[in-house]
């Protein structure tokens, strides 16, 4: 079953494999393990810190810096770059192949240590 959603609690309870979109391109795949304990992502890392946590109530909560980009005005390069914390020149120039990490584990990133294989 392919369940879309932006509710990362109720991912948690009900997917065995997940992938994470922006932009309309997955940026992250791999099982739930993988993109909750073991993120490769800028843009999983930022979902997973925008979380409200129990201790954070009455305060302010954590947003994504930016804005996502506009339909039919994506930039060149990766998507999530204008965003990004890590963003490096590379970043900007050409988008990252979605590419296995670990076993089972995809990201289309530069900067996640990537093997350089390409997704089926």
């Amino acid at each position: 079953m392919l369940f879309i959603t932006h509710n990362l609690a109720l991912v948690s309870e009900i997917a065995d494999e997940i992938a994470v979109m922006y932009a309309g391109r997955i940026v992250e795949k791999g099982s739930r393990a993988d993109l909750f304990y073991d993120p490769m992502h800028p843009y999983t890392l930022s979902l997973l810190a925008a979380l409200p946590r129990e201790e954070d109530v009455g305060g302010p909560l954590t947003t994504i810096e930016g804005q996502p980009p506009a339909v039919g005005r994506m930039p060149q390069g990766c998507r999530f770059a204008p965003r990004c914390p890590f963003v490096q020149e590379r970043c900007r120039a050409a988008y990252p192949p979605l590419a296995e990490v670990a076993l089972g584990h995809w990201a289309a990133c530069w900067r996640a240590p990537l093997e350089r294989s390409v997704a089926p």
